[in-house]
């Protein structure tokens, strides 16, 4: 395998100005659901890795778009990376050291991300920092307790709010929601159980706000297969989505396992909506906790992104699909300023309109480190900080500088 220091050098010959041109290969919105009748495609492969039709000029064109780095099919995409995007690689390691949270806190120009759940049986899960103005990393150290197993996580009200996954079979770490500020390090647990049940796999987290009222809603899926496949812990509640809700010192189930196997969770920007990912694909083909049923399924319920309404107790209601994600599942999720919702998915970064419309992505083929890639372990987060994108590609780390702001410091929705 290359060299660190030879790949650094490959990619930036990549993303020199004199080749910027021609990096976003626009691809019309009508070959997403008109093709030539004899098309085949693959769903275990990208939408423009695995389709082929008699048409020689969409062929080319797919081909095009396959290493790729930005793929558009709306103008409203466009908009949002310009006319020239350059991406910029912030480090590439043989660990899986940039997989979840995507944290943006404006005030100290950083971004918090957290390891990869797949290396957590041999490397305990940590925390990085990013430093946005000098593009430096370094492992967060120093904390007033130690930080157990780091998932999922969301920047409010001057704190990082961390969902944080059980240790092993053999240890005593039950997992939780805790809160880190980020100026002094202090370390709060904020729940850990259910009438002294312990939680799953606690994996994303937001705060949404009503007049003076605050809740916090989290996913508890069950993936502690996934860190620890010979040792983990049997699940002892349902998965679903949780609410938190400090005002009346209330924990309570929102959403259940009858309706979704949850994964990310963010709110609108108006604070009328809550997005959810839905990984029951996943879920049903990998748990061994599901009998051999059929490739069939895989179906059941995912792999979706669901929507509901938050009503006027600011309970999710009315569910809907927002969007149907093209290969594998749709994981970390944060929504930007205009309403667009971006999701890490199998094909890269892909971003939808307000209305569900996929109107563009940031390539998979192109941001996965090589690493992950052979590990065949997909994009599972990134961040919106500013107008920067920063891409955790497992084993890498891009900055892509937008050409608008995505996501600004004062915004509601810092996520």
């Amino acid at each position: 395998m290359a060299s660190i220091a030879s790949l650094a050098l490959l990619c930036s010959a990549i993303i020199a100005p004199t080749q910027a041109v021609n990096q976003t290969v626009r691809i019309p919105y009508e070959n997403t659901y008109l093709l030539p009748s004899d098309f085949s495609g693959n769903v275990n492969q990208s939408f423009v890795n695995g389709t082929t039709t008699s048409n020689f000029r969409i062929n080319s064109l797919l081909q095009k778009a396959n290493g790729a780095p930005f793929i558009a099919y709306d103008e409203s995409f466009l908009d949002v990376i310009g006319d020239e995007p350059q991406p910029r690689l912030i480090d590439n390691r043989t660990t899986l050291f940039a997989y979840e949270a995507g944290v943006w806190i404006p005030e100290l120009n950083q971004v918090w991300f957290t390891s990869s759940t797949y290396q957590a049986s041999t490397i305990p899960g940590y925390i990085t920092v990013l430093d946005l103005l000098t593009n430096t990393l370094h492992e967060l150290n120093g904390t007033s307790k130690p930080i157990i197993n780091p998932n999922g996580a969301y920047y409010f009200d001057g704190k990082v709010w961390i969902a944080t996954y059980p240790s092993s079979a053999n240890e005593t770490y039950n997992g939780g929601i805790i809160s880190v500020d980020p100026r002094t390090l202090e370390v709060e647990t904020v729940l850990n159980s259910y009438f002294g049940l312990p939680f799953n796999f606690p994996d994303d987290l937001v705060w949404t706000t009503q007049v003076n009222n605050r809740y916090l809603f989290f996913t508890d899926p069950f993936y502690g297969f996934l860190p620890y496949p010979d040792n983990f812990k049997t699940p002892q509640l349902p998965v679903g989505v949780w609410r938190w809700d400090p005002q009346e010192d209330l924990l309570l189930p929102v959403i259940s396992r009858n309706e979704i196997q949850p994964n990310g969770v963010r709110v609108s920007p108006d604070m009328k909506s809550l997005y959810v990912t839905d990984s029951t694909a996943t879920f049903v083909t990998q748990t061994p906790y599901n009998p051999p049923v059929g490739p069939a399924a895989e179906n059941w319920l995912g792999p979706y992104i669901y929507k509901y309404d938050l009503n006027e107790e600011m309970l999710p209601v009315n569910r809907r699909v927002f969007g149907l994600v093209r290969e594998g599942i749709a994981d970390g999720i944060h929504v930007d300023d205009d309403g667009n919702v971006w999701t890490a998915e199998s094909e890269g970064i892909v971003v939808r309109s307000p209305k569900g419309r996929v109107i563009g992505l940031f390539n998979a083929a192109y941001f996965q480190g090589e690493v992950a890639a052979a590990s065949r372990i997909p994009i599972a987060n990134f961040a919106l900080a500013g107008d920067t994108l920063v891409i955790f590609g497992v084993s890498s780390l891009w900055t892509v500088k937008l050409n608008k702001t995505a996501v600004s410091a004062n915004s509601v929705i810092v996520n």
